[in-house]
């Protein structure tokens, strides 16, 4: 019984592949068994393998020591990995040993044993620079199917689900993404394109992966919106205008219906596709490639309150409905009103001006502060307002100032004007009033009674000496 178990691990023993190996009498040699390079590139050692002993398969074999746990060390023939070997007796075969190395690999040298059948060589790389604490490097250009750079697309990189680095492309299409060492997902997506993926994308620090030129494929319906300035200010009483863009991104000719969300109760709004026509729209063809500039009206009532508004534009086109948020923020307007009882004076060569303005606060925006009138007249004239200064004019409030004009001596008559402007620190408004200079009455007198003189005068010259 015994002598069959023996006989029958034997058979099994000779049919182990490699089982022979103790036959092989193996030499490696490798000429150049040490090699210099930076952290996180890739070292190469060609090794000769010979046969001194019978034709057999052997194991590939290596060993490391300390700072290598993130290497990948591996055997090639060609671009094919291998881990065992077939050498004929007497013969010699090559194998290569890659040694890669990890960017955040100290500065030092690393020894490196390996084994192939009974041969023993040791080989070492010597990490010149580290890269600890850098990133590699993803670099790609995104394309549409005719050729075209795309310009926005989002390139990223996935460990899973989770997002981990990422960049929008620039206006010729390229983006360059540090990313930590690790094995990713990249995807390319862009609004109106269908995504592009690639799995298992390895990062090394301190290097660079190509992703070469990515190909994305346009949506048949989709449209792209810009809004000029989303979010206005505007004060009330004025109608606010959004310009808008809508551009039909897709491979094929749309047709947008146009609506407005949200509008409040007795607010009107309208899509116009100029700012000249008053023409309405509700929808808008645009061919594929295409796109249009459209203005939307937003027309509140009288009594609208101060505050903020939200709306939300929605087009409607063949395979989906886009929504825009708007925000308008009506202010208060300022506004600031002058009044006097009359803007044409009579007065005589000599007289004092003086008239009531009242300053009324008519705009709803607050309080109109530092509130003051200046007064412009002719050369020679002197103006003065009392008070000089209103300290504050709440909306609806007003206040009378006590103007006072006092035209020089030598006047002479006629109709002069005189400019009120008044002013605070909010807003200003301007009054013109006219002042008619008359002369006094007794110089009416005194001139005719000279003129009554003078036909005396030369009436009695006349009677005594008109006859000779």
């Amino acid at each position: 019984m015994t002598a069959r178990w023996f006989l029958f691990l034997l058979i099994v023993a000779l049919a182990i592949p490699g089982a022979t190996a103790q036959t092989l009498q193996t030499e490696i040699r490798c000429d150049f068994p040490g090699e210099m390079i930076e952290a996180g590139d890739t070292a190469v050692f060609d090794l000769s393998v010979t046969n001194r002993g019978d034709t057999g398969t052997c194991y590939l074999n290596h060993w490391t020591y300390r700072g290598t746990d993130d290497w990948r060390i591996r055997f090639v023939d060609g671009d094919r990995d291998v881990y065992r070997m077939l050498i004929p007796a007497g013969e010699t075969k090559p194998v290569r040993l890659l040694v890669e190395t990890s960017g955040h690999a100290m500065v030092g040298e690393y020894p490196i044993r390996v084994g192939i059948g009974e041969g023993i060589i040791w080989v070492y790389v010597r990490i010149t620079k580290t890269h600890s604490g850098e990133v590699g490097t993803l670099e790609a250009t995104v394309v549409d199917k005719e050729g075209n750079v795309v310009r926005g697309a989002d390139v990223a990189v996935y460990d899973g689900d989770v997002r981990v680095e990422g960049m929008l492309t620039t206006a010729e299409g390229k983006v360059s993404i540090g990313v930590p060492m690790g094995t990713y997902t990249a995807r390319v997506t862009k609004p109106g394109y269908r995504s592009w993926e690639k799995k298992g994308v390895e990062i090394r620090i301190g290097r660079t992966v190509e992703l070469g030129i990515v190909p994305l494929d346009k949506e048949n319906f989709f449209a792209e919106i810009r809004v000029t300035s989303p979010s206005r200010v505007a004060s009330i009483g004025t109608n606010p205008q959004y310009e808008m863009t809508l551009k039909n991104a897709g491979r094929n000719d749309d047709t947008y219906g146009l609506s407005i969300q949200g509008l409040p109760e007795q607010w009107y709004a309208r899509f116009r596709e100029s700012r000249e026509t008053a023409e309405e729209v509700s929808e808008i063809y645009i061919p594929a490639g295409e796109e249009k500039t459209l203005y939307l009206d937003f027309i509140p009532p009288y009594s609208v309150s101060i505050g903020e508004y939200n709306f939300t534009a929605l087009i409607d086109s063949a395979a989906r409905q886009y929504e825009e948020s708007l925000t308008l923020r009506l202010r208060g307007s300022y506004s600031m009103r002058t009044y006097a009882k009359s803007y044409r004076h009579d007065i005589n060569c000599g007289d004092t001006l003086t008239f009531d303005v009242t300053i009324t606060n008519a705009g709803t925006g607050g309080a109109l502060t530092n509130v003051g009138i200046n007064m412009s007249a002719p050369q020679g004239w002197r103006a003065s307002v009392d008070p000089v200064s209103i300290a504050s004019l709440e909306p609806g409030e007003r206040a009378t100032v006590k103007v006072t004009i006092v035209p020089p001596a030598d006047i002479v008559a006629g109709e002069y004007k005189i400019v009120a402007l008044a002013k605070s620190d909010q807003a200003e408004g301007e009054d013109e009033y006219r002042v008619v200079v008359k002369e006094r009455s007794y110089v009416a007198i005194l001139g005719l009674l000279v003129m009554a003189g003078v036909a005396a005068g030369l009436w009695y010259m006349f009677r005594r000496y008109g006859r000779r």
